[in-house]
């Protein structure tokens, strides 16, 4: 989508970006859509971003992940680039590896596939959660795959050996995200963090696994999970009890 500053809202003037918290001045939006991406047969369950923001991955219940050209979809018609039908199962979590070339998807199934964009063509898999995989993430440096969903265990995958290097019993629920910290952080990817239906965000130290600290504060399931750039490298969590907390 595109988003255009509603000029109309303060009477076609120009605004003092210094003093937009003032009554006088209020920012409106107006929000277009820009692209419109057809094709999948059945509910959509993730969306992925390119690194270089031209392309979109996005997965579905109808087996499939695919991946669009941002830039030369229109209304009319999205360019789709790559139709993906190698999973047995419903396709769910989606993750870019940090310089592009690869996408790590995961299904209902317990599979882990690693994609290959330059190809098309699967590069690797890997087995070993016992129930639905619902996210995948790639360590900022590029060098693990980190997978988690209904067992509640978090796995860390070895790209250069095609192995597990690490299972972490983290939760005793279903994770519904993982978010490595930011390589342009203050951290510098020292650690994980995961959200979980059992009402925590825990954070891991990226080098031997343990936990740092659990967030607890939520009254129910947390639903997502991230970590904010800058000195003090915040985390926040979102969850069903409609609140949106910051942690420091």
């Amino acid at each position: 989508c595109t988003v255009k500053l509603n000029e109309e809202a303060n009477g076609g003037d120009s605004m003092d970006v210094e003093n937009l918290n003032t009554k006088d001045n209020k920012l409106r939006y107006n929000i277009e859509e820009c692209a419109h991406l057809k094709g999948h047969a059945a509910r959509l369950c993730s969306v992925a971003f390119h690194p270089t923001g031209k392309f979109v991955a996005t997965t579905s219940f109808d087996h499939t992940w695919r991946l669009w050209d941002v830039e030369t979809s229109s209304m009319a018609e999205g360019k789709e680039l790559l139709l993906q039908d190698g999973h047995a199962r419903e396709v769910y979590g989606v993750g870019f590896h940090p310089d592009g070339s690869l996408v790590a998807t995961t299904d209902f199934g317990g599979v882990v596939q690693c994609w290959d964009l330059r190809t098309g063509k699967s590069a690797c898999h890997f087995l070993g959660h016992a129930k639905r995989v619902i996210c995948s993430e790639f360590s900022p440096n590029g060098f693990q795959l980190a997978t988690a969903g209904d067992d509640g265990t978090i796995k860390i995958w070895d790209l250069r050996r095609r192995r597990p290097s690490a299972s972490i019993p983290a939760h005793t629920n279903l994770i519904t995200q993982l978010k490595f910290a930011h390589s342009s952080s203050s951290q510098n990817g020292e650690f994980l963090t995961s959200s979980s239906f059992d009402g925590t965000g825990k954070v891991w130290s990226t080098r031997d696994w343990k936990l740092l600290t659990s967030l607890q504060g939520h009254e129910g399931k947390v639903m997502g999970i991230d970590v904010l750039d800058g000195p003090s490298c915040g985390v926040v969590t979102c969850g069903f009890d409609k609140t949106l907390k910051l942690w420091q």
